[in-house]
């Protein structure tokens, strides 16, 4: 077993972040989570009860000055970069300026300092995002043959910061590796205020806790879900594995995935008994959306399957098995009323 580490995580206190602070404290390291706010209240009690250390620092990593000040309170051995808005199209003019900040002049302050700090290793979390109009072909995705055609203000920060992350690293030494997330769902997902693109899972989930009957795509399009708790784990093996022999990595499924929401019903409808659910009919709008139509190709995993010893351990009926019991023992708190407002 590894000594615990001490590792910083920006954007801590979002989806992503909660499930790779939780992982981080169950395998007992020491976690310094840099936000904009306080977590939420019952993820603090959850996290109390492991063995790992958790401090948070409040700070905006667009303020390099908060930046500098948090990593010196903090003096990590390794850094995760996961502070991000994840705009919709409506937001994207409205909070242009801040949206740049955050995600790219935030990464620039995070890796500035993580390089001044000598951390040993960067892991910044990225999205499939960044392949844009990319992601709509039929072959898989290879990191080192297909190009990125970001499309969106978010792909494009999203990409513009795994470029910064790699001058760091070419010209600094700084050992900074960038994760391209898949599409994904599973526990911790809630409303945050600075995340537009809520998962198919939740949605359907908010509409059940509602009492609404749920409409969902006659023909669903294909995508690359990955389970929440599967990338935290494969983030946790790449900050802490020894020797990475590439600078970008998919952190996805490796398949795709059928009918996700009839079986995410089937599964709710032991809570929620008189949930209703149907597929549209011809010319009807779904109520829950893929968030696109087009089926998005898959992004192949085997170079982190190869560098590390990530598997994905939640596929298909296991991730809906284990998201329903996170959910029946959480939903009360942690849906009961979602933090608004906040930022990363």
């Amino acid at each position: 077993m590894q000594s615990p580490l001490k590792i910083l995580l920006t954007g801590g206190g979002g989806f992503v972040g909660l499930n790779i602070t939780e992982a981080l404290l169950r395998a007992g390291h020491h976690v310094v989570v840099l936000e904009n706010a306080q977590l939420p209240s019952h993820a603090l009690a959850t996290f109390s009860a492991l063995p790992g250390q958790l401090h948070v620092i409040e700070a905006d990593v667009s303020s390099s000055e908060a930046v500098t000040a948090a990593f010196n309170e903090a003096r990590p051995d390794r850094v995760i970069h996961a502070a991000a808005i994840t705009p919709a199209p409506e937001r994207e003019l409205r909070e242009y300026g801040r949206i740049v900040d955050v995600n790219i002049k935030g990464a620039a302050n995070v890796l500035r300092a993580a390089l001044e700090y000598k951390v040993a290793r960067f892991v910044y979390v990225s999205s499939g995002s960044a392949y844009g109009a990319a992601l709509f072909g039929n072959a898989p995705l290879q990191e080192d043959e297909s190009v990125p055609l970001p499309d969106s203000l978010y792909a494009i920060t999203k990409f513009a910061a795994e470029r910064l992350c790699l001058r760091m690293r070419e010209q600094h030494g700084l050992d900074a590796v960038c994760a391209r997330l898949g599409s994904v769902f599973g526990p911790w997902e809630f409303d945050t205020g600075v995340r537009d693109t809520l998962s198919l899972p939740l949605q359907i989930l908010r509409r059940a806790m509602r009492g609404d009957e749920i409409v969902h795509a006659r023909n669903e399009p294909r995508r690359d879900w990955v389970y929440s708790r599967d990338v935290a784990a494969g983030i946790i093996e790449l900050i802490r594995a020894p020797q990475l022999q590439h600078t970008l990595y998919h952190l996805s499924s490796g398949f795709a995935w059928g009918g996700i929401s009839a079986a995410w019903c089937g599964r709710l409808q032991a809570q929620f008994t008189q949930l209703k659910w149907r597929p549209a009919r011809e010319g009807e709008t779904a109520n829950v959306s893929f968030l696109g139509e087009r089926s998005r190709t898959l992004m192949s995993i085997e170079r982190l399957t190869a560098d590390t010893a990530y598997r994905p351990a939640f596929t298909g009926e296991h991730a809906f098995a284990d998201y329903f019991d996170w959910v029946r023992e959480h939903a009360g708190h942690f849906y009961a009323r979602s933090p608004q407002g906040r930022q990363p």
